[in-house]
């Protein structure tokens, strides 16, 4: 049984982020930003950067909790979902959110979705070259088509993942303090020998 295809249009809501240049505003209010260093993982997260900005104007950007960002600018399709943690931060221009707009869509999944090398082999005929930048139109976007298995299977593949990225976050949590322990060693062991 084969899964109901759908262009992305269908699903999500979809807009570009902040050229946040035409909004900067030194007696504007310090806005947290996500830019696509924020989406190494699957929910958003590290330092968000601040800037001042007159938010009245651009309140229609604001992120809700379980929209996606993606990339869409400069490095290869990222995508993070928003948590409460990151609700109400504005997405800088090299970003485009994706809102839920039906029920049946697991945030999660979508994310997952638009992770995936099964996407990234899709996509490539798709990216423009802008001196040398690899850009994804929103339009492209729009009439990306994207299967949609029900919620419980988005569910499973969305944990699959999951856990797979803990699983190699801890991986590379004990390889760098086994690095870390290899230099200490090390350090130790020529100071002894001085």
């Amino acid at each position: 049984m084969s899964n109901p295809v759908l262009h992305l249009k269908e699903l999500v809501q979809i807009y570009q982020g902040v050229t946040l240049n035409r909004y900067q505003d030194d007696p504007g209010s310090q806005e947290r930003i996500i830019n696509s260093r924020n989406l190494e993982q699957i929910y958003i997260g590290g330092e968000l950067s601040t800037v001042q900005i007159n938010a009245s104007t651009i309140s229609k950007y604001k992120l809700l909790i379980d929209d996606v960002v993606i990339t869409i600018r400069g490095t290869p399709l990222k995508a993070s979902v928003v948590t409460d943690e990151v609700q109400g931060c504005l997405p800088n221009q090299n970003l485009a959110v994706l809102r839920p707009k039906v029920e049946n869509l697991d945030p999660v999944f979508l994310a997952v979705l638009m992770r995936s090398k099964w996407l990234e082999q899709r996509l490539v005929t798709l990216y423009s070259q802008s001196i040398g930048t690899q850009l994804l139109k929103i339009s492209q976007l729009r009439d990306l088509e994207i299967p949609l298995p029900n919620l419980i299977t988005q569910n499973k593949l969305a944990q699959l993942f999951l856990a797979t990225e803990r699983y190699t976050q801890k991986t590379l949590e004990t390889l760098e303090v086994r690095n870390s322990l290899a230099q200490l060693t090390f350090s130790q062991i020529l100071k002894g020998e001085q």
